[in-house]
């Protein structure tokens, strides 16, 4: 997906999400990459393969793909022409007349004698000369057989590509058997070879057999490796089409990507069991373990024993790593599932039940029953692998660099910081920046483990280290131009997945000052809603995320104190973000924090430092903050007098009518004054919670989806959510406890204040049936340890405090009224 699609989905779910209350958030919804569930910190380009980066592990797992971006086998091409013409003739100008030049401009300029365009390129002056007529007709050919297979199509005709003429055929077949030039030979029969496999009816396939045999096989010269190709696919014998396949994918650059592509795990299993010769085994073995997007251990065991300095043996090390990265990191780091073991997971269990005929009457099990097991496994796995490295590493070997840094990286991985700091020590003098770039990424990793990370010693190492990654590049892959510069995959930055890292071990360590800053800088997405991690404003939720969530009050004057230092250090400049948010953003979230801990006194004494129009100005407050009294249920009781309404959207001035009736509540001296405060406060304590109407002084967004999101779900990312805060506040915030034991106090004292009785009643009707609600939603789509149980039964709502109002407050207004008006009630009373 393209960055910018990546940008436009998650600012739709900013605005469209996060802010409206009751948006449906199951159906479809922002997308993120395939890649950007994986976690990655090992440069597969220290396989020394980056043109082959599609056969990286990726996702999604790749087929056919353009395997010689530089286009090397064309220029091996113009080499073998410059042989024949001589160093005086330019390979540049060569490969504009093979491969930039059209077919429709060459043949004009042949058939007109006008090479006035090219009259100072040094090939088409060569081709001229008199001597060279017979390379020139073969090269105005090859320009012609071009032009019929690819010149002036159209492009919604499927079958016009296989358009060309039997004269043309005819005078391929006579020069290749009547040209004495070696050189030409070999082209005309590759011409011919190319012509009869995707020209000529299937009766005649068979002399392309008997020009390949004739006039290219066991040549070294490119054309012989691309008619190789098609030799391979016209053989009626598919482990004999299966060797020759391999064969090419080993000789020739640009088939690469088709050869990986058409052949299947099973078709190199067959030829497999033939017990072919052990440079054909090698091939096999190198072909199953880039095709394994599992565990391919064994095939790289096979093609280190046979062939113990082959090419390709770090790209298989490589994939092995980056594998265990996503499988390890991706869930622990992220929260992300590997998205190919989830998906292999679910076509299998797909497949098992649809010969299952009690399939729709038993529980659910998702890939999160498997995550612990597998999780353990793999780090199992991870040990063998690196034990095998190891052995590698311990022989004279070409890859020694990179086995070091794999096996420092798997240390790492593994929790062995002071091995792996071994390993890197080891290397020297590292001229290649990709190796120099990964060296330091190890270092790094094993000192946000081992070393003491509150040492202002530690943090100036700290930031040189980062200072050098900066130096080398910071982008996974940035030396290498090959492929698009949006693409995900390519483009990792480590700094930023390694700033998510040392954030997260801040955390661990209580220092949420420094967490949340790196967390910040990172920009990498995890799944938990952290807003749109790219959105330059100064007010917006991304600014503020993590501290909403993990910090302590005294944390955001901790922030504030950072932003106006003066003579910050170098570590502390690196971890402060481009864009600070105002004083004012973080006061409020230090008095959000003190609101749900019910601090409402000290949120009043932050509060009054905000300016008063701050509200009605920033962020979403003024759609979302109550412009009617706290304390009055509003509409929810029929036709209750409004006391008081605020001017604007004012935190301030709602904590500060909380605090006046706790002071209120405090002082009162007898029930019945107790019982209306008691009341007063049930409303405003239901009012900031999920299911009131200035759910805003509790929290900064609100999702419908937040009854349904469960640990294992992979989209958690997309939508607000209050987690972690779900669990710490969940009793007040969406249960509304505190409320309930606020109205349950003021029924204790209402004594004979039958109307006050009966709204209590009535507001604990609302209260109890939006908490049941909730948690039924909750319920119905949760699942314990990955075993959900959609068809379970669930018992409608009993409206237990509406039973009790029509009991005995009957003859009240506000049962009266309620009956009238509020046709849940109605319809109760009915049945």
């Amino acid at each position: 997906m393209k960055k910018l699609l990546k940008r436009l989905l998650l600012a739709v779910s900013v605005v469209a999400l996060v802010f409206v209350p009751y948006l449906d958030t199951q159906s479809c919804g922002p997308e993120l990459p395939d890649e950007a569930y994986r976690f990655a910190l090992f440069q597969p380009d220290l396989s020394g393969k980056n043109d082959l980066a599609p056969l990286y592990y990726s996702i999604p797992f790749v087929s056919y793909f353009d395997s010689d971006p530089r286009k090397k086998d064309y220029w091996k091409n113009c080499n073998e022409w410059q042989q024949l013409t001589g160093k005086t003739v330019s390979l540049k100008d060569i490969y504009t007349v093979q491969y930039d030049l059209s077919p429709d401009d060459f043949l004009y300029a042949y058939k007109h004698k006008q090479w006035q365009q090219l009259k100072d390129n040094s090939f088409v002056k060569w081709l001229c000369q008199p001597a060279q007529k017979e390379v020139l007709d073969y090269m105005a050919l090859a320009k012609q057989i071009e032009f019929s297979q690819q010149g002036e199509l159209d492009p919604w005709n499927e079958r016009a590509g296989s358009v060309n003429t039997d004269s043309i055929l005819h005078v391929v077949r006579q020069k290749t058997h009547t040209t004495t030039m070696p050189f030409l030979k070999d082209r005309y029969a590759f011409q011919l070879v190319k012509m009869y496999y995707y020209n000529a009816d299937s009766v005649l396939r068979p002399q392309l057999t008997d020009y390949y045999n004739a006039h290219l096989k066991n040549h070294k010269t490119i054309v012989a490796d691309w008619a190789l190709l098609y030799y391979a696919l016209i053989q009626p014998d598919k482990n004999e089409r299966t060797r020759f396949l391999l064969e090419t994918f080993e000789r020739s650059e640009s088939k690469k990507g088709f050869v990986f592509g058409y052949l299947s795990k099973q078709e190199l299993k067959d030829l497999a069991a033939t017990k072919p010769d052990p440079h054909l085994s090698a091939l096999i073995a190198l072909m199953q373990g880039l095709k394994q997007p599992g565990r391919a251990l064994e095939y790289l065991q096979k093609l280190y024993e046979i062939a113990p300095d082959n090419e390709f043996l770090p790209m298989l090390v490589c994939r092995e790593v980056n594998k265990l990265e996503d499988w390890i990191y991706s869930p622990t780091v992220l929260g992300f599932n590997p998205m190919i073991n989830v998906n292999t997971f679910y076509e299998e269990k797909l497949a098992a039940e649809q010969n299952d005929p009690e399939r729709d009457n038993k529980p659910d099990t998702s890939y999160f029953y498997y995550a612990k097991k597998n999780l353990q496994s793999d780090r199992e796995y991870l040990r063998t692998l690196r034990d095998f490295l190891i052995s590698m590493q311990q022989r004279k070997t070409p890859h020694r660099d990179m086995l070091r840094l794999a096996i420092a990286h798997l240390y790492n991985m593994d929790g062995q910081y002071a091995t792996a700091a071994t390993y890197t020590a080891g290397l020297k003098n590292l001229k290649d920046n990709t190796f120099r770039r990964q060296a330091i990424v190890e270092n790094l990793l094993s000192s946000f483990y081992s070393k003491d990370l509150h040492s202002n010693q530690v943090k100036q190492y700290l930031y040189e280290q980062f200072h050098a990654l900066e130096k080398v590049g910071t982008i996974m892959r940035g030396e290498q131009l090959t492929y698009a510069e949006d693409d995900w995959s390519q483009n990792r930055d480590l700094r930023s997945a390694l700033y998510l890292l040392l954030g997260q071990r801040y955390r661990t360590l209580g220092d949420h000052l420094t967490a949340g800053l790196l967390i910040q800088q990172s920009k990498t997405v995890i799944n938990e809603y952290t807003g749109y991690i790219e959105d330059t404003s100064r007010v917006s939720y991304s600014r503020i995320a993590y501290f909403d969530k993990y910090a302590a009050p005294a944390d955001l004057d901790k922030v504030i104190a950072l932003k106006h230092k003066t003579n910050k250090t170098p570590f502390e400049k690196m971890i402060s973000p481009a864009i600070w948010a105002p004083d004012d953003f973080y006061r409020d979230v230090k008095a959000t924090l003190q609101v749900r801990q019910h601090q409402f006194k000290a949120a009043a004494t932050t509060l009054d430092k905000i300016a008063d129009d701050f509200w009605e100005v920033n962020y979403d407050y003024s759609t979302y903050l109550t412009r009617t009294y706290i304390g009055s249920p509003a509409s929810l009781i029929p036709n209750e007098p409004v006391q008081k309404r605020y001017l604007f959207a004012s935190k301030k001035a709602i904590v500060k009518d909380i605090v006046l009736l706790e002071d209120s509540l405090a002082k009162a001296t007898d029930n019945s004054a107790k019982a209306h405060f008691y009341y007063a406060l049930g409303n405003a304590y239901f009012n900031i919670s999920y299911h009131g109407r200035c759910w805003m002084l509790s929290s900064y967004g609100k999702s419908s989806s937040e009854p349904h999101s469960q640990e294992e779900d992979d989209y958690q990312w997309a939508y607000f959510s209050f987690y972690p805060n779900k669990a710490i506040f969940k009793n007040d915030y969406y249960r509304c406890n505190h409320a309930m034991e606020m109205y349950e106090k003021a029924r204790q004292c209402s004594g004979i204040q039958k109307e006050l009785h009966a709204k209590v009643l009535l507001m604990m009707t609302v209260c109890d049936q939006a908490r049941y609600n909730f948690f039924i939603g909750e319920s119905r789509y949760s699942s314990t340890n990955g075993i959900s149980n959609y068809k379970k039964e669930i018992l409608p709502y009993s409206y237990p405090y509406l039973a009790v109002l029509k009991e005995r407050y009957a003859d009240t207004e506000t049962f009266i009224d309620a009956r009238t008006y509020c046709p849940d009630v109605d319809e109760y009373l009915k049945h």
